[in-house]
């Protein structure tokens, strides 16, 4: 994929909503109260809801964009820059390519995304 076919296949926040959450269902969501694996999709406040216990479930709970005010959108493009770069991208140039105001920010982000992908390849936990 290259950054053209990325901005096709996720135009907007609600693509980007839309697509983790499919990915999310295909994994599957445990509720953190009773762990059950049983829930319904609250569509009206893009949420999982587990049929026991009652306990929601957001998009980004167990994620590195838990607790994240960004965008999701703007994480699949941190993502996208980070991958498609040969050579990496530094925190300053990705904060120019987002146009954010908050270096630290967009620090965070990178470093949160870099765990989750060790984590996810198993180099580290």
């Amino acid at each position: 994929m290259n950054l053209l076919h990325f901005i096709e296949q996720f135009p907007d926040e609600f693509s980007c909503k839309s697509h983790m959450k499919l990915a999310r269902s295909k994994e599957g969501v445990i509720c953190k109260k009773c762990q059950s694996k049983k829930h319904y999709w609250l569509k009206s406040k893009w949420m999982w809801q587990c049929s026991y216990c009652g306990f929601r479930t957001t998009l980004r709970s167990g994620t590195m964009m838990e607790n994240s005010n960004l965008p999701i959108r703007t994480w699949y493009l941190a993502m996208a820059f980070m991958t498609f770069s040969k050579k990496g991208i530094s925190a300053a140039e990705l904060q120019r390519q987002l146009n954010h105001t908050r270096y630290t920010t967009i620090w965070s982000l990178m470093h949160r995304i870099r765990s989750g992908y060790a984590t996810k390849n198993g180099t580290k936990s």
